[in-house]
């Protein structure tokens, strides 16, 4: 079997989960003899070790970037990758890493993998969103068979798609655990005055990043604790805006960019770990926590309460006044506090790249 993984995921990102994926599923499948797997990453700067899976049945066609990921980089690399597509002959299985199709690929199945509908739900967020709706209907249009990585993600894609349902398929990312460093962590700790609670990533309005400030305000925890934002980039002049208003100049400490390592110490040493997100297909961030020993505290939403089952302290969303209350709960209750640790740490098992692998392969299988 003949499987190619195309550029887009790398093209429009250094790190995330949508290259995550990829490079677990790559890494699966360059174990099985029977199968021959491509990716053409072109110019990238993937934090993932993508060419130290190169073999003779693993290709791996990448070099190194001059820029970060950009509109730019992905024109420069879907040049490279159909004219790669041109000379490589028919593919098995053409499993495109986002949400178009290379025009020049030759497959016999296409396997398409839905991650959410965030764009959807919340077009306003996102400057390209109708283009992105466009392109993800004619890629299900034209799917052999469409991968769901939550059953709420596969109820979002019967929702806004016409899709038949019989050609989907759930299927569970996996969880690895982050490495750790003591020299990460010690960087860490030269950032930090007092104990922490953790924000991580992208701060969408969908993320509810704002109402987190405002509960940690209204809590008072800001005159004990500081609030750690990890990676999503600088804080915006609205952000700014909001901390000055609400007086936490001196509680709020943002670092824009982190390695694995110092994510991992980041989940391990920090009170509390708050995932306020309404919109999320799987979601990595509360799994990687909880896999760091860290309590979670998160919005009874979207697909978190499948995923994280009851390890974590919710809040409901719709309810005025909840996430404040479940902020206070979720530094206060030491009994909650160990039920989320102990339970986080169970659930986290139930989830593993190897069987994520090994379900799909046997998708690619069946649509042959």
């Amino acid at each position: 079997m003949r499987v190619l993984y195309d550029h887009q995921i790398t093209s429009l990102q250094d790190a995330g989960g949508g290259s995550r994926y990829h490079y677990e599923l790559l890494r699966y499948l360059s174990a099985i003899p029977d199968v021959q797997s491509e990716i053409v990453l072109g110019m990238n700067g993937a934090v993932y070790p993508f060419a130290g899976l190169s073999s003779a049945r693993t290709r791996v066609v990448g070099f190194g970037a001059l820029m970060g990921p950009s509109a730019y980089r992905y024109a420069v690399n879907e040049l490279l990758g159909n004219s790669a597509a041109v000379w490589r002959g028919k593919f098995d299985v053409y499993h495109p890493t986002h949400h178009r199709i290379m025009p020049l690929v030759r497959s016999r199945r296409i396997v398409a993998t839905h991650h959410d509908c965030t764009n959807e739900r919340f077009p306003e967020a996102f400057r390209y969103a109708k283009g992105v709706l466009r392109a993800k209907k004619s890629l299900f249009a034209r799917a052999d068979a469409i991968i769901c990585i939550s059953e709420s993600t596969r109820r979002d894609l019967l929702q806004f798609y016409p899709v038949n349902a019989a050609k989907t398929r759930v299927i569970y990312h996996g969880i690895r655990p982050l490495p750790r460093s003591p020299v990460q962590a010690r960087r860490l700790r030269e950032r930090l005055r007092r104990d922490y609670v953790l924000y991580v990533g992208q701060r969408a309005a969908y993320n509810l990043f704002d109402e987190l400030l405002l509960a940690f305000r209204e809590t008072g925890l800001h005159t004990s604790f500081d609030l750690v934002v990890l990676g999503g980039g600088p804080l915006n002049s609205k952000e700014e805006d909001l901390i000055r208003k609400l007086e936490l100049e001196n509680s709020v400490i943002s670092i824009l960019r982190a390695s694995d390592q110092m994510l991992g110490e980041a989940y391990a040493g920090a009170k509390l770990f708050v995932f306020p997100s309404l919109s999320e297909g799987f979601g990595f961030p509360p799994l990687e926590a909880m896999a760091c020993g860290c309590p979670v505290l998160a919005s009874y939403a979207s697909s978190i309460p499948e995923i994280c089952k009851d390890a974590p302290i919710y809040f409901y969303p719709q309810e005025e006044g909840s996430f404040a209350r479940a902020l206070i709960r979720a530094i206060n209750d030491e009994e909650a506090r160990k039920h989320s640790i102990r339970r986080g740490e169970e659930v986290v098992r139930e989830y593993s790249w190897g069987k994520c692998g090994a379900e799909t392969l046997a998708l690619y299988r069946e649509c042959l």
